[in-house]
């Protein structure tokens, strides 16, 4: 998937901040990513400031995805999380869940990948 899919603006979810958009149409199942696994660093979690955790995803392994550089964060580190998202984390890989129109924002389950207990205090209880 082209870098010219998506495009950040403020998000439409209150308090979010900023969003990743589409720019064009995505079909179902496309994969958005090439891959958090080649594009990212693993962490331990003493490696990792506290308040920059909630960047973060808990692999299975125990350590944490993080970005190479979080003063440069890509487009997909700002996914914001929804009870009904557009998009999967699946093996590492960012999926659409659905179609995606030009101009919707994506979103994730944050559930499904802040699995740390830290984590969990980042996610308001009625998003759940």
């Amino acid at each position: 998937m082209s870098e010219h899919h998506f495009i950040l603006k403020p998000s439409l979810i209150p308090t979010a901040g900023v969003g990743c958009f589409a720019s064009r149409h995505i079909a179902a199942g496309a994969q958005l990513s090439p891959g958090f696994e080649e594009n990212f660093r693993k962490l331990t979690e003493d490696e990792i400031p506290d308040e920059y955790l909630k960047y973060c995803v808990l692999l299975k392994s125990g350590l944490f995805l993080s970005p190479h550089n979080f003063l440069r964060m890509g487009v997909f580190w700002y996914i914001n999380h929804a009870k009904y998202p557009n998009v999967l984390f699946e093996n590492g890989k960012l999926y659409a869940r659905t179609d995606i129109e030009a101009q919707e924002e994506l979103t994730l389950y944050y559930s499904d990948l802040l699995t740390h207990p830290k984590n969990k205090l980042w996610i308001n209880a009625s998003h759940i």
